[in-house]
């Protein structure tokens, strides 16, 4: 039997922010609602998730998402808002995002989707909103409040750089899913940042 590998491509947020993302999971937490919290480890901004695909494909992905990063520039990113999909009546998933998207960083999203669609995946028909997951809801329990305080909450982490994105392996666990990278992909250096 030929393994898969479970793939998605994502670009990884720093140790700091994460951190204070925990400290607002913990504060929401004290609700009681009934949600599978992300691991702060875990919180990064997916580009794109494939499932389980074979080494072959891992192969085209690298290849395609190399030449996106080779051909992207360093930007700076600023998370400050939160939300819930589908709607805050009858959330599914919390998250935070960046309130606005820089144009490289839709400029990078849409050279790997169109790459990837080359290769056989298809390719996303709704709009660019990177966002990290806070949380998965599982059941209504305490939910309108827990809704509340996250949009009352809100969230602004200080900007931050993005320099790389990585093809990642997700295994699921008893204990959760454990992400591990595939290959990191550097971003090109603008002029400013290679001779600082």
């Amino acid at each position: 039997m030929n393994q898969t590998i479970r793939t998605f491509v994502c670009v990884e947020i720093p140790a700091t922010v994460r951190d204070r993302i925990e400290q607002l999971q913990r504060q929401l937490a004290v609700l009681k609602a009934d949600v599978g919290w992300t691991k702060k480890s875990n919180l990064h901004l997916t580009l794109k998730f494939l499932g389980h695909i074979s080494a072959a494909q891992v192969e085209s992905v690298c290849r395609i998402v190399q030449q996106a990063a080779s051909g992207s520039a360093f930007f700076d990113l600023q998370l400050n808002g939160t939300g819930s999909f589908p709607n805050q009546r009858n959330p599914r998933v919390l998250w935070i995002g960046p309130a606005e998207v820089p144009q490289v960083f839709k400029e990078l999203y849409d050279s790997i989707d169109i790459g990837l669609s080359s290769v056989g995946f298809p390719r996303e028909s709704r709009p660019f909103a990177p966002h990290l997951t806070l949380g998965r809801v599982k059941s209504n329990r305490n939910v309108a409040s827990l809704v509340e305080a996250l949009m009352a909450a809100g969230f602004q982490s200080e900007p931050f750089g993005i320099r790389e994105v990585v093809v990642m392996k997700s295994q699921l666990k008893t204990s959760g899913a454990i992400y591990s990278p595939i290959k990191i992909f550097p971003l090109k250096a603008t002029q400013d940042e290679a001779f600082p």
